[in-house]
């Protein structure tokens, strides 16, 4: 009898250790286990699945289809894209995603302005990730959130021996299944890992390639002055552009191509400086290690860039537009953003991750940017996802409608509502998360 017993423990353990997904998990991965037990929580992160689950119980009682991700690492784009990437697969309800440095969520039929204040009044909790979505809940249905172990799964005592042959076999069996399908998983979240590489690699070749050509045609206008001054900041930016074209080659990490990323600014702005010295203007302004010198709405076009402010319910933000587009913006025009591919999806520059060379504003939503010279800034609503046209839609002459709470002093992007129904998304970036 304790022979079985404890092959039954044996078994039963192997179950529970192959069960578990391997590393970073698909949007379709999640989108599958959610829409059937309303949650998904990553291995090794400590949180009670029987609370979660009476969470989200609680909320369905209300009246809020409520799907809940708990992540260990970031998703590429951050929580809010990976929401609502799940819940275009889900088709309804409101998905929320807390990873380790991101929080975010995607809704069909909530209101915008509570989910922002139920997604602070998580955040506000002090415990961990269990703390955060029953605070998250709390606030969604106006009640507080039963802490205890409601709603978690049980096990009972086996019968006969009978019985304890045939769970054994059908343990047996599982342990069989789970090996296979851990497997066949572990490969997807190798390619899915695969393809965002890819993806990233995709746009920064472009954009290394634009940059060739803008040293072609600078060099042409430094070949005609008499300064000695700019070739120097012409040779530095050649020097800069084949070292990040040279890493390019090998670059097999998202956190590489960041660093790209990085490099191709900095040419960027010495490629300003020689412009500016060739035509007799002054050398602009060096950028600060984290700010990013290319246009904010299309990192592909060239300089000379100028200063505009991207307003937000959060605070302000200084950024910098090329020419054409600063134009457009003072004759009443939306530039439109270029559109990066992140996780299969057409992604605004602006809100695309660093990595893939966008300017990392993943929780961008509602927003207004304004240069000198206008009389009032040109309005962008990237929330609610079309499905069809283009990203870049919105209005212009009145501020934006605040989707971002929180104050103009804040550190950190904090999400708001409009307080309208209807599919948008939102998120807060910088978090940390307690264990």
């Amino acid at each position: 009898m304790m022979r079985r017993l404890l092959l039954l423990v044996v078994l039963v353990g192997l179950l529970v250790a192959v069960a578990a997904p391997a590393g970073a998990q698909t949007p379709d991965q999640v989108a599958a286990r959610v829409g059937d037990n309303g949650y998904w929580i990553d291995p090794g992160l400590p949180a009670d699945e029987g609370r979660i689950s009476a969470a989200v119980a609680r909320a369905g009682s209300a009246g809020v289809r409520l799907f809940v991700v708990l992540l260990m690492d970031d998703p590429p784009g951050g929580a809010t894209t990976f929401a609502d990437a799940v819940l275009d697969r889900l088709g309804d309800g409101t998905v929320l995603v807390k990873a380790e440095t991101t929080a975010g969520w995607a809704t069909w039929d909530q209101d915008p302005a509570a989910l922002a204040r139920a997604l602070d009044a998580g955040l506000a909790t002090p415990g961990g990730d269990v703390e955060f979505v029953e605070g998250v809940v709390a606030s969604l249905i106006g009640a507080p959130v039963d802490g205890g172990q409601d709603g978690g799964a049980t096990t009972g005592g086996g019968g006969g021996k009978t019985g304890l042959v045939v769970l054994l076999v059908l343990v047996g069996g599982l342990v069989l299944l789970v090996v296979w399908a851990a497997r066949r998983q572990s490969k997807s979240a190798a390619q899915s890992k695969a393809r965002a590489v890819e993806e990233a690699r995709r746009e920064i070749k472009v954009q290394l390639d634009a940059m060739a050509n803008t040293i072609l045609e600078i060099s042409d206008e430094v070949a005609a002055s008499e300064t000695r001054e700019d070739n120097q900041y012409l040779e530095e930016a050649s020097r800069t552009f084949t070292e990040a074209a040279e890493s390019y080659e090998g670059a097999a990490e998202l956190a590489r191509l960041e660093e790209i990323s990085a490099r191709l600014d900095e040419a960027r702005w010495q490629l300003d400086a020689a412009a500016a010295l060739a035509g007799g203007k002054p050398v602009p302004p060096r950028p600060a290690k984290e700010e990013r010198h290319a246009c904010f709405f299309d990192p592909t076009h060239e300089g000379p860039f100028e200063e505009a402010e991207v307003r937000t319910a959060a605070g302000n933000k200084t950024v910098r537009v090329c020419a054409a587009d600063a134009a457009k913006l003072r004759r009443g025009e939306q530039p439109d953003p270029r559109m990066i591919e992140v996780q299969g999806r057409p992604v605004p520059a602006p809100a695309a991750p660093r990595s893939y060379g966008g300017g990392g504003f993943s929780w961008l939503d509602v927003f207004a940017v304004i240069v000198g010279g206008m009389g009032q800034p040109r309005s962008y609503d990237w929330g609610p996802r079309p499905t069809s046209g283009s990203w870049g839609s919105g209005s212009g002459g009145a501020p934006a409608r605040p989707r971002m709470g929180g104050s103009g002093s804040a550190g950190r992007p904090r999400m708001g509502g409009s307080g309208s129904a209807g599919r948008a998304r939102g998120g807060r970036t910088g978090i940390q998360r307690r264990r």
